[in-house]
């Protein structure tokens, strides 16, 4: 497999958080944060490392809303513990998949992929890109945001619009992290966690890759292979909300374990929707960085 390689702009500070695993969890998942929680998230979950049965257990609860209800179940793959990276597979319906690439489609606004909050295209990223917001495509976009919130803890409002990407076959991403330390300086802080969602996969290649995860079937990283309507869920920062000593205003270091690339498709057309988090409110009339 080819090996492509990141050149940082500065050094990566990987702190180590005095957390340790706790017992059995119980999430407890409400439209309104408990008082004895943070104003700013919904729950705290991931404040520590977790087991694989809790972080299903507490995916499983999270989605057991009534107003979830498909025809598919959700199915959840635990790909790392630590750092999470997790897989949840019919997360959207093929129908909601769908509407989400129509939508793209007819705005008539797919233009080169840009990387970095300067927005500048790179030769690393190869994709086609266009944003949407909610009253575009109102019944997949809330259903989507409903669902990352319920499972991250953070409110609907700390979300970028959602980002649309088209790859051809042979477009890709290079290895990346989606938050870097310089967007610290930005209004909205950086990326806390990712949401990237298949809305059709390629007949062959196209998967995403973690070469810093390791796995017990692969020893040179993680990949996880395109299935429309499945959820890949992860944070890309070394602190999380309910950590000690977290704030929305404290500084957020990259996390660089979370280094990961789309591959290029060999055959046929990938599509995939982003959702990023952000530890204060994004603003619903600002595309994304």
């Amino acid at each position: 497999m080819k090996r492509h390689t990141l050149a940082l702009a500065g050094p990566i500070l990987l702190l180590l958080q005095n957390c340790t695993v706790g017992t059995a969890f119980q999430p407890t998942v409400s439209s309104a944060p408990p008082q004895s929680f943070n104003k700013d998230y919904i729950h705290d979950f991931w404040s520590k490392p977790r087991t694989g049965l809790e972080v299903e257990s507490h995916v499983r609860i999270c989605l057991s809303d009534p107003k979830y209800s498909s025809e598919d179940r959700p199915s959840i793959q635990i790909l790392s513990n630590e750092p999470p990276l997790l897989v949840v597979h019919n997360f959207l319906s093929p129908q909601m998949c769908d509407d989400i690439i129509q939508t793209a489609l007819q705005t008539g606004n797919m233009r080169r992929s840009t990387v970095g909050s300067q927005q500048e295209t790179a030769e690393t990223r190869t994709s086609s890109t266009v944003w949407i917001q909610e009253h575009e495509c109102p019944d997949p976009l809330r259903l989507l945001a409903d669902k990352v919130s319920s499972i991250t803890g953070l409110p609907t409002s700390h979300m970028e619009n959602l980002q649309v990407v088209r790859y051809d076959p042979g477009q890709e991403f290079q290895m990346h992290t989606d938050h870097q330390d310089s967007f610290n300086d930005l209004k909205c802080r950086g990326r806390l966690a990712t949401c990237l969602i298949y809305l059709a996969a390629p007949v062959a290649g196209g998967e995403t890759w973690f070469p810093e995860l390791t796995s017990a079937s692969n020893e040179k990283g993680v990949l996880v292979t395109p299935r429309r309507g499945s959820a890949v869920l992860f944070w890309n920062t070394v602190e999380k909300p309910g950590c000690p000593n977290y704030s929305a205003d404290m500084f957020l270091h990259a996390d660089p374990r979370m280094l990961h690339a789309g591959l290029p498709a060999s055959e046929g057309e990938k599509w995939v929707c982003n959702r990023w988090i952000h530890p204060v409110d994004f603003g619903a009339g600002v595309r994304g960085l």
